[in-house]
């Protein structure tokens, strides 16, 4: 995960360095940096005309001191990978054309090499510090002074109890004082680490519970924190990579040695020092190093000021640039997360409607999601009395507790299904609720349902909009859930959604092999969801999509956050990144055919020194400019909502859902590859 995200996540940024203020070691890093080069070029320029005595060894050393952090690069690198890169090249040209008296074109080489990497690494800093507040702030439930209350993430002290649920993120650094669960250490190792945690064992901020539910006493926040230590270390603004540009500098260091032979064998063949130095030109992977981040970097914080979208690496705005298929998760992702409760049933006439959702509503008490809230509300408006209960398990699916002794569960069908209750599936499929877009939740009392809860999440105003852009791009769009093929289709049914793009009935593990089996068909398939259990898919996907909102674990696995909620965000991020990836294109060419154009031109056509020098890293500077351009973009503007495009309600119970072909998961993975599916 970014490290940047990691620390806005936990409340940690604005303890390290305010994006406001400048940085001093990065202001005195550049200053070293131009010292010597600069100096380099002022003696040659001033003192060689004079043809002193000692000019051409002062300027020698100016320009051998300049040189030195670039051969202790070189020799660090290949100590660690047992071969040369393409800095050894330019190291190289510089020191022979040194020797041999022309000291001119090392040091202006020197110079535009420094303002090409400063200009680089300034737009990075730029950005960071430009960096909106990404990830906005987290309630969470607390024990504080023998009372429970909801606080947000910054209101949090050392030495408050806080209660932590599966897929919330843990804010700061601790001791479990009850309870045990599952905890994802991956943004502090690096990759995935599990550990089970339980009473007086240690948790930190940043990570993750992925199951269970742990009391934790917090004892360090903010920059005390073993992340925020962790992550300070790493704010270097390293620039983004994209696969393109890896390749291509790879490409270039490969070339380190056949450039080195051929260079050898001129200088045999011919005696020539002037052109046995040409093939030392070759080190286009240096100019593609700098030419190429600079509009990724330009274009990822131009999205997080003025688009108001995160993307977390080149390798994500790649992805979208190649865009055509988007797969939507349903509940929460096209509908909002607000929930409003519809009706209650209860399925044992010795328990009444007010005793089944007294018993939700107690279970419920402690969870953050928006279904539980709504159940508070809707028992207060009809005067049902609840108690505050302590969750045994909670999910974004579901939540089981202890009352009177008795097991409650609380949850959606795949829920109930994983705690081993039966559900009746004919009274799900049917239920006139279901048609009409309305989800479910069962009551169960000691493995046996006793009723069941009618919710809606009413459609984002713009989830339609978002599916129109889509389409008007050429993205082919799909809907997956795991709710029955009713309430799948009527949603598809109103926002406009193909039926053999509509998958129902879906567990994580299927959403899975469906993206999957989707890649078959699809060149970059990007997947958007904000529970939990989406976390699998947004990683499986090869772009994953949430939202500022959505649990932590759906932040922390996708690779691009909609900062403000809106399902347009996801074509304007697509359509920036072509964009962005059409300048990273241009300068990969600019860099490259300058490169061999100095080359061609010393062997050819007896480029000086410093003509070489003008083309080869004049070009590279000139990439660097070119990338700045995504700079002049102004803000996002959206398309008008058009409410048009969401289908009304009123005839859905009356389609024939048997006669519309339906997308089908044993279908889908049975498909041949080379079969296309059309937007």
């Amino acid at each position: 995960m970014n490290s940047a995200v990691a620390l806005e996540e936990s409340g940690l940024t604005h303890v390290i360095s305010q994006p406001d203020q400048p940085q001093d070691g990065h202001q005195v890093d550049y200053i070293a940096r131009f010292k010597y080069p600069g100096i380099a070029l002022g003696l040659s320029i001033v003192i060689m005309p004079m043809e002193l005595a000692l000019g051409p060894p002062l300027v020698g050393i100016a320009i051998i001191k300049a040189s030195m952090p670039r051969w202790r690069r070189t020799f660090k690198n290949i100590r660690k990978t047992g071969r040369p890169d393409a800095d050894v090249l330019e190291s190289l040209w510089i020191l022979f054309h040194t020797i041999t008296g022309e000291m001119l074109a090392p040091a202006l080489s020197l110079v535009l090499v420094e303002a090409s990497s400063t200009l680089r690494d300034l737009t990075a800093m730029v950005g960071e510090r430009k960096t909106p507040e990404l990830i906005p702030n987290r309630s969470y439930w607390i024990e504080r002074d023998g009372r429970r209350r909801k606080v947000m993430i910054k209101h949090l002290m050392v030495g408050d109890h806080i209660i932590l649920n599966s897929g919330d993120w843990i804010p700061g650094d601790g001791k479990v004082v009850l309870g045990e669960g599952l905890v994802d250490q991956g943004t502090l190792t690096g990759s995935s680490n599990f550990l089970t945690v339980s009473t007086h064992k240690k948790v930190f901020a940043s990570t993750i519970l992925i199951q269970g539910q742990i009391n934790v006493k917090l004892t360090k926040l903010g920059g005390d924190t073993k992340a925020a230590k962790m992550l300070s270390e790493e704010l270097d603004n390293e620039p983004e990579d994209t696969r393109i540009s890896d390749y291509m500098e790879e490409l270039g260091n490969k070339a380190v040695v056949p450039a080195l032979l051929a260079s050898t064998a001129i200088f045999v063949v011919t005696g020539n020092t002037s052109q046995s130095l040409a093939p030392l030109q070759l080190d286009f992977a240096q100019g593609v190093g700098i030419g190429s981040p600079i509009p990724v970097i330009t274009t990822i914080q131009q999205a997080a000021t003025k688009g108001r979208v995160l993307i977390k690496g080149g390798h994500a705005l790649e992805h979208l640039a190649n865009l055509d298929a988007v797969i939507f998760d349903k509940t929460g992702t096209l509908t909002q997360t607000s929930s409003k409760i519809e009706a209650v049933h209860s399925f044992n006439e010795s328990i009444s409607e007010q005793a089944i959702l007294f018993l939700a509503a107690s279970a419920s008490f402690y969870s953050l999601h928006p279904f539980s809230s709504a159940l508070q509300e809707f028992a207060l408006e009809i005067g049902v009395t609840i108690e505050a209960t302590d969750p045994l398990d909670s999910s974004d699916t579901g939540v089981m507790a202890t009352i009177n002794e008795q097991t409650i569960i609380v949850g959606t069908s795949h829920y109930l299904k994983e705690k081993g209750v039966v559900i009746d599936t004919d009274y799900h499929r049917k239920h006139k609720s279901v048609i009409r877009d309305r989800s479910i939740r069962y009551v169960a009392i000691q493995g046996v349902i006793v009723g069941s809860i009618s919710y809606t999440n009413p459609l984002r105003p713009e989830s339609a909009m978002a599916i129109s852009e889509l389409n008007r791009m050429g993205v082919a769009c799909y809907l997956f859930t795991g709710d029955n093929s009713r309430a799948a289709n009527a949603v598809a049914y109103k926002l406009g959604f193909k039926p053999s793009n509509t998958y129902s009935d879906l567990s994580s593990k299927d959403k899975v092999k469906l993206i999957d089996a989707l890649k078959k068909t699809h060149k970059t398939i990007a997947y958007v969801g904000d529970g939990i259990n989406d976390s699998a898919a947004l990683r499986h996907a090869d772009v994953g999509i949430s939202f500022a909102d959505a649990s932590h674990l759906a932040v922390e696995c996708a690779d691009v956050v909609l900062l403000d909620n809106s399902l347009l965000g996801i074509a304007y991020v697509a359509e920036l990144s072509k964009r962005s990836m059409n300048l990273v294109h241009q300068n990969i060419v600019i860099v490259t055919a300058a490169n061999f154009a100095s080359i061609a031109g010393s062997l050819l056509l007896s480029f000086s020194p410093l003509a070489a020098v003008m083309v080869n890293n004049g070009a590279t500077l000139y990439a660097g400019l070119n990338g700045l351009r995504p700079l002049q973009y102004g803000d996002r503007h959206d398309p008008d909502i058009d409410r048009n495009l969401i289908r009304g309600d009123k005839t859905l119970l009356g389609i024939p859902w048997r006669k519309r072909k339906r997308g089908s998961l044993r279908a889908l993975l049975e498909r041949p590859s080379n079969e296309g599916e059309s937007p």
